[in-house]
């Protein structure tokens, strides 16, 4: 469980280091890989603090996967800036918990 977290947390910063530093053409490729990542461990995270139920834990793995799936979809240059942002900020909350 711990795990899923460390891998949601680590895309997610990847994702804001890769929106903050590179270019618009040459991000596409490290944020698509960061939004599959936030979707697919996003979703068994999400499972896995389903039971036991965990609130927190599970209200911010289950906010990853639409927050993977934005980081697919090009857009407006600040979008995947605001939407890594945002997984990165989500996911902290759980860590901190501990």
């Amino acid at each position: 469980m711990r795990t899923l977290r460390a891998v949601l947390l680590i895309a997610s910063a990847a994702a804001l280091l890769a929106s903050l530093l590179l270019p618009r053409p040459a991000v596409f490729a490290p944020l698509a890989l960061a939004g599959v990542a936030l979707f697919v461990v996003g979703a068994g995270s999400t499972a896995a603090d389903a039971f036991p139920f965990r609130p927190l834990p599970f209200a911010c793995s289950a906010a990853a996967i639409p927050l993977g799936l934005l980081l697919l979809v090009p857009g407006p240059d600040l979008m995947p800036l605001a939407v890594s942002a945002a997984a990165t900020a989500i996911q902290l909350p759980p860590v901190l918990r501990r």
